[in-house]
């Protein structure tokens, strides 16, 4: 979690310049103004101490330093100064050009929460507002922080403007306050209240600023204080609770049974390719209902459900229609949320598709198969399902907009980061996601 880089350019030396001139000149007012923001941050139930490694205190460092250049206040020379305005001033430090300019930036540019949609490790990234759905892509210089960030990643940062003639762009500001996948909810929905409360106040801009920045540092030290809750993961067109439900048959005769699919109006597909059962929901999208693929044997079929609901009835429904034809074997049930607890992995909370095959015993190119077989279903409709990361829109909704195309293949580019991990760890070879790609008719 740590991708916090201290950086040693002119403009960026302005934070290191103004922190020493500060500590030097004005110790005891520069370790007051430090600790009374700290204690401002500190979660509650944590006066005992930070207890934090050296690494968690170096970050809670830098991130409270800046964040007293750009917001704090500090006694200084017989009375309280807001420090960012007392280190342009007068009887400020001697500061380049270019490190003013960044100081000053410090004061302008707000702290908010960004996903990341693309990482080019050494080099750069792509970021995009969490709360302002029409914001555009916002491409970053960042050549430390990319290396260890990662598509799908939620963090908080100021974005500064570096103005250096044709080769002017945007960079994060030093400060990084990063949230694992698990503390995603619970930071998005803190900030949520308060943009909320804001709104109904009718608050100033720059108060309603202060409080979500506020909020943002809070929810990031309460990681190290609090442990993660589990998330609850519900299937988007029922409400029920996502658990992966496959029944498993041996078909006593294939003829038969492809006639009686043939035969529903509501079913489509083939014996090669597998079939869907297919409702179209209230608000006009048309989702699976039952996935029935074949099996890993010639005699055998697999019935595939997203929750424990559907899979109750479309078993039902599925050994009525096919009576004699099949007989049930076994019942396969994997909860995403217990894998998620087994595993501790936020990267592997966006892949329940993989969590549905046991690795235990299966040759790696076997295994590869059969997830590639059940992320194929489990993204069936994928393309024109409504997403809660894009608002609530479906892909091929989203991606009609500039912002809401890169927010398409963010997703898209963590779903392929999270397999890459997965099948490293599990020593098999990575499945594809082009197949989504390709169903929306969109480049990389």
């Amino acid at each position: 979690m740590n991708i916090q880089s201290l950086r040693s350019r002119d403009h960026e030396d302005g934070a290191r310049v103004a922190i020493t001139w500060l500590a030097e000149r004005h110790r005891k007012g520069w370790r007051s103004a430090f600790e009374e923001l700290l204690d401002h941050w500190r979660p509650e139930g944590s006066e005992d101490g930070w207890q934090l490694d050296e690494d968690g205190m170096t970050m809670v460092t830098i991130n409270a330093g800046e964040w007293l250049i750009a917001r704090g206040e500090i006694q200084a020379r017989g009375g309280l100064r807001e420090i960012n305005g007392y280190l342009l001033g007068r009887e400020g430090p001697y500061l380049t050009p270019g490190q003013r300019n960044w100081i000053a930036q410090m004061r302008e540019r707000p702290l908010r929460l960004y996903r990341v949609t693309d990482v080019r490790p050494g080099e750069g990234m792509t970021l995009m507002d969490e709360f302002d759905r029409q914001a555009e892509p916002q491409h970053i210089r960042e050549i430390s922080g990319s290396r260890s960030a990662h598509p799908g990643m939620l963090l908080a940062a100021r974005i500064m403007q570096v103005e250096a003639g044709a080769g002017a762009h945007r960079e994060l500001s030093g400060a990084i306050y990063t949230f694992s996948k698990l503390r995603e909810a619970p930071v998005l929905a803190r900030v949520g209240r308060v943009l909320a409360g804001a709104e109904e106040l009718k608050l100033h801009d720059e108060n309603r600023r202060d409080m979500v920045e506020v909020e943002i540092a809070r929810a990031w030290l309460d990681q190290w204080f609090e442990p993660a809750a589990m998330p609850q993961i519900h299937d988007a067109s029922t409400g029920d609770p996502i658990l992966l439900v496959t029944d498993h048959y041996r078909v006593h005769d294939a003829a038969a049974l492809a006639e009686s699919l043939a035969a529903q109006a509501d079913v489509d597909g083939n014996p090669e390719q597998g079939w869907n059962r297919i409702t179209q929901g209230a608000d006009g999208v048309q989702r699976s209902l039952s996935s029935i693929n074949p099996g890993r044997k010639a005699s055998r079929i697999e019935v595939f459900h997203r929750t424990q609901r559907l899979a109750d009835e479309g078993r039902a429904w599925f050994e009525t229609l096919a009576g004699a034809a099949v007989q049930h074997l076994t019942r396969e049930i994997t909860d995403p949320a217990d894998h998620l607890a087994r595993t501790g992995s936020s990267d592997k909370a966006r892949a329940p598709k993989a969590a549905a095959v046991s690795a235990q015993g299966l040759p790696p190119e076997v295994m590869a198969q059969a997830i590639e077989q059940v992320i194929h279903r489990h993204y069936a409709n994928w393309s024109d399902e409504a997403i809660p990361a894009l608002g609530g829109l479906a892909p091929r909704q989203a991606i009609m907009t500039t912002a809401g195309l890169e927010r398409v293949k963010g997703l898209l580019r963590e779903y392929e980061d999270g397999e890459r991990r997965q099948s490293a760890a599990q020593g098999r070879p990575a499945m594809s996601y082009q197949f989504l790609w390709d169903a929306l008719g969109i480049s990389r």
